[in-house]
């Protein structure tokens, strides 16, 4: 039998769902102890653990062993407010991270990347950067990550070539009709210098194809709630 203990450390909430009568189960990324499950008893009758919401930082608090543990305290820290298309690609991290990341793996790296997209994520400008920019380095954090300086045969990716990602071998040339990323968009994921349209449209597309192998079928959220929010600005109903 599993020995229970106690254990403490910060975190922020990745998602919460109802948990029988009055509870909730709440899916943190901590900073030590990498993604947790936390089973926050009482807390839809209200009270401070029914405050448990994204995108803030808390001090927590928790005792068990297994995969569920069970939330003692969760003392607010810092936090960001994000609205709009802001929230909704902060959502999307939520999303990848709780597709991508195994309970109770720590990953040190990845809680100081969330934080600082979250940041850049308030900056209306540095959106598109800021995802692509997380995406790509959560995968090298996590071991996946392909090169972006060099080819699948170890050639120096050239700024005027074009190239596509094979899931298995990395960046190789592309072909005649094949879609294709130019070196010049490599260079500036690998820079975060991004100058054209042209690099942001096709470093989305890469590092779609780039994360696909990991998310499993099941559609992602925030891409439905970003079309949805969309077509209500622009008067599409």
């Amino acid at each position: 039998m599993a020995t229970s203990r106690r254990s403490q450390d910060v975190g922020v909430v990745l998602h919460r769902r109802p948990y029988r009568e009055t509870s909730l189960i709440v899916d943190c990324l901590t900073e030590r102890h990498g993604r947790i499950g936390l089973v926050a008893k009482g807390a839809r009758r209200g009270g401070r653990q029914s405050r448990l919401e994204p995108l803030r930082e808390y001090a927590l608090s928790w005792t068990g062993a297994g995969e569920l543990h069970t939330l003692s305290s969760a003392e607010p820290q810092r936090g960001v407010t994000l609205q709009g298309e802001a929230a909704i690609c902060a959502l999307y991290v939520n999303e990848l991270l709780m597709r991508l990341l195994a309970r109770d793996d720590p990953q040190p790296r990845v809680y100081a990347l969330y934080w600082a997209c979250l940041d850049r994520l308030s900056d209306a400008t540095d959106r598109e950067p800021a995802l692509r920019g997380f995406e790509y380095r959560l995968l090298e954090a996590l071991g996946y990550a392909f090169s972006l300086q060099v080819d699948a045969n170890g050639a120096a990716v050239q700024l005027d070539q074009a190239y596509r990602l094979d899931a298995q071998d990395g960046l190789v040339h592309a072909g005649p009709g094949e879609q294709a990323i130019g070196g010049a968009t490599l260079r500036a994921l690998e820079t975060d210098r991004w100058e054209t349209h042209q690099a942001r449209t096709e470093a989305r597309y890469l590092m779609r194809m780039a994360l696909a192998p990991y998310l499993g079928t099941r559609p992602l959220e925030s891409p439905r709630l970003l079309k949805r929010l969309r077509q209500m600005e622009s008067g599409g109903g």
